[in-house]
């Protein structure tokens, strides 16, 4: 049987029911209207989302009657999301930022999980959020593999600190075991990488992205998994916003100047990857390097510079996996 097209706008529902995502605990409002009709809390896990659906069902809230918005929450969020997409939900998963913003715009001050997850469910209701869909296989099992590196990775530096400041040779010498052995599973990872690349259909795309200078396959793999399709975002300075790496203002009247920072609000795993070969390309990127050398000449500081280089790198590699094309420095000029 045809799968049944699924709504592209809020507007034909009666209900919304935000979620507020935590790594144990899902906060729900389920609102008609103006009015939050039913609030609950629940485990996230997946005796907890069955009892989701299941309260959903007793409340009238199916698939036709009721949208589903919720917060990008570093990966707690995937299962619920994919679960109620499974259900035939229309599922929205939304950065932060946006709800944060929005909150503001609502003069919102209360702030608790239960006054959250009824702000969502407005948001979701009013804002007509962009529907999400769940990851390929091939996708999920690269994201799966990229995460398991970027973890050792955590480990290597934390034993590589520990072997530092161990003076007992006994000691040393079980810190340098240690790291040895998690350099071995790294290596085996990265492997593992490149056999999935390569027999996948997201080859292609990260075949595109190494042809930027500063972008390894490493890098390539956790852009390709964790950015997803380009198509979701309808700017780079979205798929940006999306990994955190847009700046935040502090201004408020005449007083308050504060210095713009890296949001950080957002995908921190896409973030992270972005740091290494941002350096890289401040050296060999024509277009990189040329963004830079005018910051620099502006005075601005190192990590600002570095920052900005990491927001420039994944516009370009938004542009690239946007296009289809190979890097073109003159498409991507140093502004």
């Amino acid at each position: 049987m045809e799968e049944a097209p699924r709504r592209s706008s809020t507007d034909s529902f009666m209900l919304s029911l935000g979620i507020d995502v935590g790594k144990k605990a899902l906060e729900l409002a389920l609102r008609n209207g103006e009015e939050v009709v039913a609030r609950t809390t629940i485990s996230n896990d997946p005796e907890g989302h069955n009892t989701l659906v299941s309260w959903l069902e007793d409340r009238g809230a199916g698939p036709e009657e009721a949208c589903v918005c919720m917060e990008a929450s570093g990966g707690f969020e995937e299962a619920i999301a994919r679960r109620l997409y499974e259900e035939e939900y229309r599922v929205s998963v939304v950065n932060p930022r946006r709800i944060k913003g929005y909150a503001s715009s609502q003069l919102q001050r209360t702030k608790t999980d239960s006054a959250d997850a009824a702000l969502i469910a407005r948001f979701g209701q009013r804002e007509d959020p962009r529907p999400w869909e769940p990851s390929s296989a091939s996708q999920s099992r690269l994201q799966e593999l990229t995460r398991a590196r970027q973890a050792l990775q955590k480990e290597k530096t934390r034993a590589r600190n520990r072997l530092d400041e161990a003076g007992d040779e006994a000691v040393r010498k079980a810190h340098e075991n240690l790291l040895d052995e998690i350099e071995r599973q790294i290596e085996d990872l990265e492997e593992e990488i490149e056999e999935h690349v390569e027999e996948s259909e997201l080859g292609d795309q990260c075949s595109l992205l190494e042809t930027i200078p500063g972008i390894g396959l490493q890098t390539a793999a956790i852009v390709v998994s964790e950015l997803g399709s380009p198509e979701q975002f309808e700017s780079a300075r979205q798929a940006a916003a999306y990994a955190g790496l847009v700046p935040r203002h502090r201004e408020s009247g005449t007083s308050v100047r504060g210095k713009p920072r890296m949001s950080k609000v957002g995908n921190g795993r896409l973030r992270r990857a972005m740091y290494f070969p941002a350096m890289t390309a401040l050296r060999f990127n024509s277009a990189v390097k040329a963004f830079g050398d005018r910051l620099k000449e502006r005075g601005k500081e190192t990590m600002v510079v570095i920052g900005a280089a990491m927001r420039k790198l994944l516009h370009i590699c938004y542009g690239v996996l946007k296009s289809g094309r190979p890097f073109d420095p003159s498409l991507h000029p140093g502004t």
